[in-house]
Formats: structure tokens, C-alpha cells, sequence
């Protein structure tokens, strides 16, 4: 008993000081503190970077410093690549000719195709510039609010200070504020009209509905909600990662790859006859160990891995070779750098080959993975692969951890008809609604709620922070007016609504008649802990 308390004891510790840092951060910085002034309003603190001397805020945030801050002279804006970072206006033309990692090529690749993958674009997109319908673009992320697409490698689009001659105010505190204004608050009513056919269509796709549905009332239809009962759960391993499984502090990453690959191998896809894509790669661990798993031999096959992400990732994952070895495995692997909104996989040279006999191009079978596929990524992804196989590839299964539903777009959820069912707007897959629009804005909103709840590995402590920080019980604390656990139940039931459309979408027009969504990793191992598995009948 004594020692099982002092196994804790550290944990508690680490518990207690992350609280303190939380707590000395939600302090607002006084005159002569280091600390950048920028309130991270998402977060709920102040930023933890460092400034110059004389500064307020720190080289991200000098964006939105004001007119009194010390140095002021050396204006920093967004950059247009990519406005998560920002550069020194004297410099921004340096930065977009040679120094950005996220500038575009000065050559566009065959397989950029712009928007291919949408699902649904909005009234007038075609002709519309963007300071009539910038705003729209930019939160549904479309191409023509994409700096990387729109503009010539090294131009520069910005007018003295902020202001662009393409996209207009690039200012992203003005943008955040428009879109707050804009947008309809959430209030109880409000939830509580969206959630009700959600809840019910949810509850009938998993036999959980009870009879005469309509006239029960939301939080008794709520109590019907099981976070972890309502699609199967098989949880597989492999041998590829068995070392790393044991030898690692932390092995969640590891079970979770372990578990994908144990189904890609359940389903008989690791098969050296298929070109492997891994979508949102990021530094490419994942693929490694699919390698790995094929366990293949350098002379004698034919598989290659493709990695597919819209960043540079630094730290990249070894593989092991250099890529100036006189035939090294490097060549197995492929790095693409595309939004998968743009990407047509047909044109990518690896996928092709030629018939010998008519001269033909062919395309190769494929196999696409995922280790969490954010949001709309999974729904591009989805698109991406029926686009292969109507120019005739084919995707022989698919094995995609979902998860950060919240990010989930209108203009690229797959299945538009399948939102119809459930929301009071919008009549069928082939017209833009703006009212639906706004209900599935909410909607994801509200799936957010469903990763809130506390995991089993979480501290008692944590918990009772958790409880102390207003996620407690009382709804009177919450705009919605629900409790802490309807909330959460809430959230998993619109998350499982939008994946059910997702898996229906996958069954009939990827023809993955077995398509199934499945609970591959336990929820103390992650709270995103839902697949989406499949295979095709027709897979050579």
C-alpha cells in the first residue's frame, strides 16, 4: 500500500505544478515583466513567451501590439503563406522569396488540382473575389483563401502595413472579432433544438432508441448515450511494434500503431502488391513501422509508402537509410507536401504504370492510412480516394483514426444529405444552405464537448481541478444549460452522428461493403479512440 503511494507521489507532484504554472499564467503581466502582454483567449492565459526589452509582446504577437508599445517602429504582419507566424515588414519580401518553409513551389506539381476534393462549394465561388466573400473562404479553409495558391512565389501582396492587395486585412485579431460578431451565440435553446434530432438519428443508426423517440424528452434521451458501447471494440497489436511498446515511458502513440497496423493486417492489407499512403503524415512514425510490418525485401518488392502532409514537419521520423546511400530504402518512401483539399492521386507518377501491351497508364492499388486524421482532413480524405478510384485506381481498404471533429468544415463533410436528416435546414447534397451552414458550426462546437470528460489515467486530483475550474455537475454553470456529463454525452453522440455519415459515404460510393467504425485503442489510451476500417470486395 505504501509503495503504490509513493508510485503517485510524483505524479501528484507533476499535477500540483502544472496547476501552479496554469494559475501564474492567468495572471495579467505587470510593468517591467518579460512576459509577452498577448491574452491567448482560447487558452484562457496570457502567452508564456519572452520579450525584448522595451517590448510588450513577443515576436508572434507584435502583430497586434498597440500604439504604445515601446518599439513599435519595426511593424510585424501575418505572412501570407501561413499566418500562424509572423515576419518584419522590411523583410517579408527576403521571407517569401527564399526564406518561408510554407512558400509554394515555383512549379506546381501535376497532382495539384484546386478544390478537387470539396464537396460542396458555396454560391458564386468561381467568379466572387475575395473581399466579397473573403471571410466565408477563409473559414471553410478553401483554396482561394489560400495565400500558397493564389499568389506568385515572392510576391509581395502587402500594401505598407497590413492591408493586402489580394486579401485584404490580414490582421488575424480583426478577422477573429468579425467572425465572433457575425456568428450566432450558442444558448440553451439553441442547443437543445440541434441536439435533439442529432441525438435521436444517433441513437436509431446504433438500435438504442427507445420506442416512440419523438416524444421523449432530451436529457432522458441522453441518459441512452454510451461512450464506448456503441460500436464494437477490437483492440489488435503487432509485432512491429513490440519492442517499442515495452521500451517506451508513454506508450500510447505506440498502442495506437500498433492497433492500426494489427487491422491492416487482420483485413490481409499488408500486402507488398499495394502502394501504402499514409494522409496527414506529419513526421511519418506511423509509416515507418507499416515498413516495418511488410518486412520487405530490398531485391524483391514492389511496395511504396507515400507520405502525404500540407506542412514541412521538422524532426522528421528516421528511416533509417540517407538519402545519398547508393540504394538506399529511401526510395520506397515519398514526401508530398499538398493540402489534401488539392491533391489528385492519379497524377502522381508512383501510383502509375504502363500496360505493356497497349501502352496504357494504369493505376496501382492503394491502401490509405491514418493515425488521427483531423477533422475535415478525414472527410477530404474520404473524397480524395473515390476521385482514384473513378479515374479507375483502386482503394483496396482504409484504416483512419478520427478525431478533432470540431475542425470539421460544411463545404467538405462528405455526406450533405446525411446532415439533412438531422438538421432543421438544407434539403440535399447538391445545394449550399447557409442556415445549415450555421447549425453545423454549432454542431461541432458541441463535439468538442465529448474529449472534455476525464480519462482513467487522469488523477483524482485533476479531476477535482476539473470540478473546481466550473465542469462540474451544476448546468446552471454552462451556457447550455446541461450538466457536466450530459455535455460530454452530448458531444460523443454528434462526433458518432457525423461518423456514421462518414462510414454510410464509405460503403456506398468507395464500395467497402464491410466498412465498420470500431473502438481500436482504449479511451485511458486516448479519448479519440474510433476507426474507421474497410476493405473492397474487388481488391486484386
Amino acid at each position: 500500500m505504501e509503495a503504490a503511494a509513493k508510485d503517485h507521489e510524483p505524479q501528484n507532484k507533476r499535477a500540483k505544478t502544472n496547476r501552479d504554472k496554469s494559475e501564474y499564467l492567468t495572471q495579467a503581466p505587470v510593468d517591467g515583466d518579460s512576459r509577452c502582454h498577448f491574452f491567448v483567449a482560447g487558452k484562457g492565459r496570457y502567452c508564456r513567451l519572452l520579450t525584448k526589452a522595451g517590448n510588450k509582446y513577443c515576436g508572434e504577437h507584435m502583430v497586434v501590439s498597440d500604439s504604445g508599445s515601446a518599439k513599435s517602429a519595426t511593424r510585424r504582419v501575418p505572412c501570407p503563406y501561413d499566418p500562424s507566424h509572423s515576419v518584419d515588414l522590411g523583410k517579408l519580401k527576403k521571407h517569401m522569396e527564399s526564406l518561408c518553409n510554407s512558400r509554394p513551389p515555383a512549379i506546381r506539381p501535376a497532382f495539384t488540382n484546386i478544390d478537387c476534393n470539396v464537396s460542396l462549394l458555396p454560391p458564386g465561388y468561381a467568379e466572387k473575389s475575395f473581399d466579397e466573400c473573403g471571410q466565408l473562404w477563409s473559414e471553410e479553409a478553401l483554396a482561394k483563401a489560400d495565400a500558397r495558391l493564389m499568389v506568385q512565389p515572392g510576391e509581395r501582396i502587402y500594401l505598407g502595413t497590413t492591408s493586402s492587395k489580394v486579401f485584404g486585412d490580414l490582421n488575424p485579431s480583426s478577422h477573429e472579432q468579425q467572425a465572433r460578431t457575425n456568428s450566432a451565440p450558442l444558448n440553451e435553446a439553441t442547443v437543445r433544438r440541434l441536439l435533439r434530432p442529432v441525438v435521436i438519428a444517433y441513437l436509431q443508426s446504433v438500435s438504442a432508441a427507445p420506442e416512440n423517440v419523438e416524444s421523449v424528452e432530451l436529457d432522458d434521451l441522453l441518459e441512452l448515450v454510451r461512450l464506448t458501447e456503441d460500436f464494437p471494440v477490437d483492440i489488435c497489436t503487432h509485432s512491429a511494434l513490440e519492442e517499442r511498446s515495452h521500451a517506451k515511458t508513454n506508450p500510447k502513440h505506440a498502442l495506437q500503431q500498433s492497433s492500426l497496423i494489427g487491422h491492416l493486417e487482420k483485413r490481409g492489407l499488408l500486402d507488398k502488391r499495394y502502394a501504402f499512403i499514409e494522409f496527414g503524415a506529419g513526421k511519418g512514425e506511423l509509416s515507418v513501422y507499416v515498413h516495418a510490418a511488410l518486412n520487405p525485401a530490398p531485391e524483391s518488392s514492389d511496395s511504396s509508402i507515400i507520405l502525404v502532409d500540407r506542412k514541412n514537419f521538422r524532426q522528421k521520423y528516421n528511416i533509417g537509410e540517407q538519402d545519398s546511400a547508393a540504394e538506399p530504402l529511401h526510395h520506397r518512401f515519398e514526401r508530398i507536401y499538398i493540402d489534401i483539399r488539392d491533391l489528385d492521386l492519379a497524377k502522381i507518377p508512383t501510383l502509375q504504370t504502363i500496360d505493356p501491351a497497349t501502352g496504357a497508364i494504369q493505376l496501382r492499388p492503394i491502401v490509405a492510412y491514418s493515425k488521427h486524421l483531423c477533422g475535415a482532413a478525414t472527410d477530404l480524405t474520404i473524397k480524395c480516394l473515390e476521385r482514384y478510384q473513378r479515374a479507375g485506381g483502386s482503394v483496396a481498404g482504409v484504416a483512419i483514426a478520427l478525431c478533432c471533429h470540431q475542425v470539421c468544415k460544411y463545404s467538405m463533410y462528405v455526406d450533405h444529405m446525411h446532415l439533412s436528416t438531422a438538421t432543421t435546414h438544407g434539403s440535399g447534397a447538391s445545394e449550399w444552405c447557409d442556415s445549415q451552414r450555421d447549425e453545423f458550426q454549432h454542431l461541432t462546437t458541441m463535439s468538442s464537448w465529448a474529449v472534455n470528460a476525464p480519462t482513467p489515467s487522469q488523477s483524482t486530483d485533476d479531476q477535482q481541478q476539473q470540478q473546481q475550474d466550473g465542469q462540474g455537475a451544476d448546468p446552471a454553470a454552462h451556457y447550455s444549460g446541461l450538466s457536466f456529463d450530459q455535455r460530454m454525452r452530448a458531444g460523443h453522440a454528434v462526433k458518432r452522428f457525423l461518423d456514421i455519415g462518414r462510414l454510410a459515404f464509405v460503403r456506398q460510393n468507395l464500395g467497402m461493403k464491410d466498412a465498420a467504425l470500431v473502438y481500436y485503442t482504449t479511451r485511458s489510451t486516448s479519448p479519440e479512440n474510433l476507426a474507421l476500417l474497410g476493405t473492397t470486395t474487388t481488391a486484386p
